[in-house]
């Protein structure tokens, strides 16, 4: 099983971006995630087509699943 750390952000314009993390460790907390995109914005390091990146919007875990089928 994959997980995916998903941090939405919103840029100058106002428009939602999100910045996607794979293989993130099983027990991540919010307090880490909240000082990751606090460190993000301090450090100004991503541009987007709506300019910088302004504000924390929201973030979440997606987990994925897969199943190999065998076909040959």
């Amino acid at each position: 099983m994959s997980k995916t750390l998903v941090m939405n952000f919103l840029n100058e314009s106002g428009k939602k971006t999100a910045i996607r993390v794979s293989n993130v460790k099983e027990d991540v907390t919010e307090a880490e995630v909240k000082a990751a995109m606090d460190v993000i914005l301090a450090k100004n390091i991503f541009a987007t087509t709506g300019g910088d990146l302004k504000a924390k919007d929201s973030a979440h875990i997606e987990d994925k699943n897969s199943t190999d089928l065998s076909v040959k």
